[in-house]
């Protein structure tokens, strides 16, 4: 990411989807990606979902990863694996019981089919997911964590935004992209600048060519930003003989990589 030395640049949320999960009573995680202390050795755990805030339907769970791939033939748990899934209140108090789901392994011969996965409800709503592991054999309980989840609806609402909205030539005029939806925003790096002159917009080289110089192609890169975020500046170095007036950066952003986006503006003014 081309950040230009500026904190404007830098990746940032400009809105915090996660705060209200943030602000609930501390809970116990597992020890993603590493052993759990009650299992075998080299089989980690990880969360089977992208994130803790869920867009429309979707769900959560944890799942298991074999970091012998698959030399050792068998691993002996003798588990009982109960995951719950409850809404709950802003507070984290438990509100009422969603679903739920209990199994039973013995002599595990593929770990990585291994998972514990709840389907969440599309509704806007918090839910906590809970998940306990017990020994088959002695009713011991070996260990139980929680996780706290948003659903929220999906919403498509970005749009580029300019660090200053007044500038002078020779200064360096820069525009980020903002994703203040909740679904994913896709683009590439093409942009371009254009000047308001005799009542339309005209493009200007963003650029300094020699004479003979080719025109530079755009690499195809496809970048993708979650909800909430911010970054992936654009430059303009306005030209030190520039005609002062209004300016506008446009990029084209869409929901996927498919090149099915619309034009985004953000203007600025320059001034002598």
């Amino acid at each position: 990411m081309q950040t230009y030395g500026k904190p404007f640049c830098k990746g940032q949320k400009v809105r915090d989807y996660e705060r209200p999960l943030n602000r609930m009573p501390p809970v116990r995680h597992p020890p993603l990606e590493r052993d759990l202390p009650f299992g075998p050795r080299n089989m980690s755990i990880y969360e089977s979902a992208f994130s803790r805030v869920i867009v429309g339907r979707g769900g959560f769970g944890y799942a298991f990863f074999d970091e012998t791939y698959g030399v050792r033939k068998e691993v002996r748990l003798f588990w009982d694996v109960t995951a719950t899934l409850s809404r709950i209140s802003r507070r984290g108090r438990v509100l009422r019981q969603i679903d739920s789901t209990r199994q039973s392994f013995g002599v595990v011969r593929q770990i990585d089919d291994l998972s514990f996965w709840l389907d969440t409800p599309s509704g806007p709503a918090l839910y906590r997911y809970d998940i306990e592991f017990w020994d088959s054999r002695s009713g011991e309980l070996l260990g139980a964590y929680s996780e706290y989840l948003r659903v929220v609806r999906p919403r498509f609402r970005v749009g580029i935004a300019v660090h200053r909205s007044l500038l002078r030539p020779g200064g360096l005029a820069l525009a980020r992209v903002e994703n203040r939806g909740t679904l994913w925003a896709s683009f590439g790096l093409p942009y371009s600048v254009q000047r308001y002159e005799g009542g339309a917009w005209t493009g200007v080289p963003l650029f300094v060519r020699r004479p003979g110089e080719p025109q530079a192609a755009w690499p195809l890169v496809g970048i993708s930003m979650h909800g909430g975020q911010t970054g992936w500046c654009m430059a303009y170095r306005i030209p030190a003989d520039a005609e002062p007036g209004r300016y506008r950066f446009v990029k084209s952003i869409g929901r996927d990589l498919s090149g099915d986006g619309r034009f985004y503006t953000a203007g600025f003014r320059v001034r002598r």
